[in-house]
């Protein structure tokens, strides 16, 4: 075995074809000789080139692996990156990012002949925010917002002229919206592709732009439509309106709405996914003795027990009380946090009863302690 292309490319013998494709994008993006800094930068780009493509070839590897060889060099064969050599996207790899941080804008030229233009594209996503309550979140509930998108210009329906015949095809792209230029390296030609400066991606150009939207196509318009909370939902979510993003032109189109979802602060419940928090203060009679409370719980009254010799800062939980779970049909429970109230001040009578039952206590010395105060 002349080389070893598992050490090559630094990964294990028995690497998954996504190790190996990382594993080659980051020598890549080291060596390419364009911009590379290394010693033989050139050699190692085409070693690791060569492993790559031997090893991402699941039969070249199954020989590679067995006998030691693929059945020959299979990497640049003279032709630079074109010839019959490695291509990486023949193998899923997009090298676009690493060359566009080089100053290129795509990874062509001699890495084959599938360039296309590509004409540049919109984003008709909108996004807004909604602030809702608690119980919104309990029950359900329907919003009205108010969104601004891009909407088709009615004077030119879209087409961004007063008249369609108005609308040429740009003679700098021939309608692509990219131009394409070549630069020579020391591995072939390297196509670089960028939006028109013409038409500015468009692929098309107005001689006579519509007063209205002064050849855009679109109007920014104001526009309530009512969003529909579903139960449960959580701070985060972002829900999908289909249909009521910014108007495309090109696609005649338009996109989607993206609300997303913020829970204002309640002034009583702390809440942790569906799970609901919240505060009961007792006093030491209901702490020591027991009892029943009731409270109120949204739509409906919840009797909560208080057991014998309950301590200050027990949680009692009462399942499946607490927030409808999102998409699910459950529930979370409900905590509730006791805290004990103790008197600051009480009546002669009150001091009596306490000393009594501090009397049962046979505690000589806090009864003892206890009069001497009362005194």
């Amino acid at each position: 075995m002349s080389k070893d292309y598992y050490e090559i490319l630094g990964v294990s013998r028995d690497a998954s074809q996504d190790e190996i494709k990382k594993a080659y994008k980051k020598l890549a993006k080291k060596y390419h000789p364009d911009v590379s800094q290394e010693e033989n930068a050139e050699q190692q780009f085409k070693d690791i080139s060569e492993a790559a493509n031997v090893l991402l070839d699941e039969e070249k590897r199954r020989q590679y692996d067995t006998y030691g060889s693929s059945g020959g060099p299979q990497g640049f064969g003279g032709g630079g990156f074109g010839g019959g050599g490695f291509d990486p996207r023949d193998f899923g790899i997009n090298l676009d990012d690493i060359f566009e941080q080089f100053g290129f804008g795509g990874f062509g030229g001699g890495m084959g002949s599938g360039f296309s233009g590509q004409r540049s594209s919109r984003d008709t996503r909108v996004y807004q925010e909604i602030v809702i309550d608690l119980e919104d979140v309990y029950f359900g509930s329907e919003k009205d917002i108010t969104i601004s998108r891009d909407e088709e210009c009615s004077t030119c329906e879209g087409a961004g002229a007063k008249d369609p015949n108005d609308v040429k095809t740009c003679g700098t792209c021939n309608g692509q919206g990219m131009v394409i230029e070549t630069q020579r390296s020391i591995l072939g030609a390297i196509r670089t592709q960028r939006p028109c400066p013409t038409c500015s991606g468009q692929g098309t150009v107005i001689n006579n732009p519509c007063s209205q939207c002064k050849g855009d196509g679109t109007t920014k318009q104001k526009e309530t439509i009512s969003i529909q909370i579903p139960k449960g939902i959580e701070s985060g979510v972002t829900l999908k309106v289909s249909g009521k993003g910014s108007y495309n032109p090109d696609t005649k189109a338009y996109g989607d709405l993206y609300v997303g979802i913020k829970v204002r602060k309640h002034k009583e419940y702390e809440v942790e996914g569906p799970d609901l928090y919240r505060s009961l203060e007792i006093n030491f009679i209901q702490a020591i003795l027991g009892d029943e409370m009731s409270i109120e719980h949204f739509d409906k009254t919840l009797n909560v027990k208080i057991p014998q010799g309950t301590q200050s800062g027990t949680i009692l939980r009462l399942k499946d009380k607490g927030l409808p779970i999102f998409n699910n049909s459950g529930h979370g429970d409900l905590y509730i946090r006791v805290s004990v109230s103790i008197p600051t001040k009480v009546t002669n009578k009150q001091k009596e009863i306490l000393l009594e039952y501090a009397k049962t206590l046979k505690d000589k010395s806090l009864v003892n302690r206890i009069k001497k105060m009362f005194k």
